[in-house]
């Protein structure tokens, strides 16, 4: 299982509707994609942040060596230019029954510091509201982060934390 992701970032003046109006046009051509369990189209658009960041979950990575060389990435060079693809490993994924009707994601990202004995990540927050979470790691960049579906606007707990608005699931 992999998960990757790309995180473009748009100028403060760019018109939010067009990618509103590009998932809607596109979103549904990912469901069903090979080996893909999840895509959620997240984007933010608030007075100091504009990004759409799509949050990819595969089963393994045959369909991500297909969406990122076959054509269909190019979509994203096209219309945003060279992006970086940020790509993890899951270590705990709970995709809820009513996960489809996710309208947001909570985002909160940690280091993993030097240590002479490694710890086993955990989700931070208790279950409660959320319809799906997935935790991942980073090694080469010893990070770990956590994503929490919900269905109601999330509140952030430190500012680090990054609340997305979802604007299609597919699976």
């Amino acid at each position: 299982m992999n998960v990757m992701q790309y995180k473009v970032l748009l100028p403060m003046d760019y018109d939010m509707e067009i990618i509103r109006q590009r998932v809607k046009t596109n979103g549904f051509k990912t469901d069903g994609f090979q080996d893909l369990l999840l895509k959620s189209y997240l984007m933010i658009d608030s007075e100091t942040r504009k990004e759409y960041s799509p949050l990819y979950l595969w089963n393994n990575e045959a369909g991500m060596n297909k969406f990122i060389f076959e054509g269909f990435y190019d979509n994203i060079l096209t219309s945003f230019g060279w992006q970086t693809i940020t790509s993890a490993i899951p270590l705990q994924v709970e995709l809820g029954d009513s996960i489809k009707e996710s309208a947001y994601v909570l985002e909160i990202e940690h280091d993993i510091l030097p240590t002479t004995k490694m710890v086993l990540p955990e989700f931070s927050l208790e279950k409660s509201t959320e319809t799906g979470r997935v935790l991942i790691y980073n090694p080469a960049k010893w990070k770990y982060v956590e994503f929490y579906f919900f269905i109601e606007k999330p509140t952030q707990r430190k500012t680090s934390d990054t609340v997305y608005e979802i604007l299609h699931l597919s699976m």
